[in-house]
């Protein structure tokens, strides 16, 4: 789910799908036109024009994928073993780095300008690592179990990262460690992502086959637009706009 929308909005609607050939996990959009998705064991380059073409291929599962600085930062999960991969421009292997995490569900991490913060769902912390994969410190993040997670951080709020786990969303000031605002009022939220302008969209309902999307307020948590449903498709991207 990908949305990069500035503009408060006054309606919502669906502009296209994108269809992948595995199963989608992370979607980054970079510099404009250019948008990577974590496809299974791969990772593919989605043009504008709706061409995909794959421009990784990893030993494992890739669950998250970002791409900051013309690096791409990926989360590969194997055999219970996770691993941070950084590859360059021409998609070559640059460093690596083990982060230690028992838990076997999906897992995702948040890549900022100065660090990288991945969730450990065993301690209830995100672990920030720096940029080289050393580990810096551990901030707690109460809301953490053994369960799939969903991470990223703020545009306009550096400090501030959106976790969904377990059926709660929060956002936690990752320089303090505390919680700005936490709900667990959105029906069997999944995903999510911001946009822009911080407001941060969350797939909920469940596994069906209606998509339907909250809307939340990055500074306070409360919903700020109707939720909308679309048709959902396994393994595709979908683009939202606002008018």
């Amino acid at each position: 789910m990908t949305s990069s929308s500035q503009a408060p909005p006054t309606s919502m609607r669906l502009t296209r799908r994108v269809t992948v050939g595995g199963a989608c996990y992370s979607v980054s959009h970079y510099g404009g036109s250019q948008i990577y998705v974590g496809d299974g064991s791969e990772v593919c380059l989605v043009k504008n024009e709706g061409e995909s073409s794959r421009v990784l291929s990893v030993d494992g599962y890739v669950l998250c994928v970002s791409v900051f600085n013309n690096l791409i930062y990926t989360l590969i999960h194997k055999s219970n073993i996770w691993t941070v991969r950084v590859y360059d421009s021409d998609y070559l292997l640059s460093r690596s780095w083990r982060h230690y995490e028992r838990c076997t569900a999906v897992n995702q991490m948040a890549v900022r300008k100065d660090c990288l913060l991945v969730p450990h769902r065993g301690s209830k912390t995100i672990i920030q690592y720096s940029l080289t994969g050393e580990a810096e410190r551990r901030i707690p993040c109460p809301i953490l179990k053994n369960a799939a997670t969903w991470m990223f951080v703020m545009p306009s709020r550096c400090d501030a990262v959106t976790v969904s786990c377990d059926g709660i969303v929060s956002c936690i000031d990752v320089s303090t460690g505390n919680c700005v605002w936490s709900t667990d009022s959105l029906e069997e939220p999944t995903a999510a992502c911001c946009d822009n302008a911080d407001r941060v969209f969350v797939d909920v309902g469940g596994r069906s086959d209606r998509m339907k999307i909250a809307i939340l307020d990055g500074d306070t948590g409360k919903s700020v637009f109707p939720s909308q449903t679309h048709p959902y498709f396994s393994y595709c991207s979908t683009f939202v706009s606002f008018n």
